[in-house]
């Protein structure tokens, strides 16, 4: 089930990136895709694939999608279009990102 919500994702992701009449995000955050999917070795491979399509993702499209990535473990594959920020309870933030205050936000549903 997890395969199919990530590859369901994933293919809503490359819809909105390719017509450029279609006005979907081009980020995707995708929280613990190794998570459900077990650890035996087919389990292994399949989120080593998973990986392997999220590094083609970013090679492809580059700065025209965003992927985010939140996972316990390393990438299983190695690549330089992933980065990684560690996150923990004395760093709960991205590091560089400083929230702007409440009266510089707006609700999305506000845009237009």
């Amino acid at each position: 089930m997890t395969c199919i919500n990530v590859a369901y994702s994933v293919s809503l992701l490359e819809f909105g990136i390719t017509p450029p009449d279609v006005r979907v995000p081009s980020m995707l955050i995708i929280d613990s895709p190794r998570k459900a999917s077990g650890s035996n070795l087919d389990d292994q491979a399949r989120g080593h694939r998973t990986y392997q399509r999220f590094q083609t993702l970013a090679e492809v499209y580059g700065s025209e999608a965003q992927l985010i990535i939140a996972d316990n473990d390393s990438a299983p594959t190695p690549g330089s279009v992933f980065s990684k920020i560690e996150l923990d309870y004395d760093n709960p933030l991205v590091p560089g990102v400083a929230h702007p205050g409440p009266e510089h936000t707006h609700r999305a549903e506000d845009e237009s």
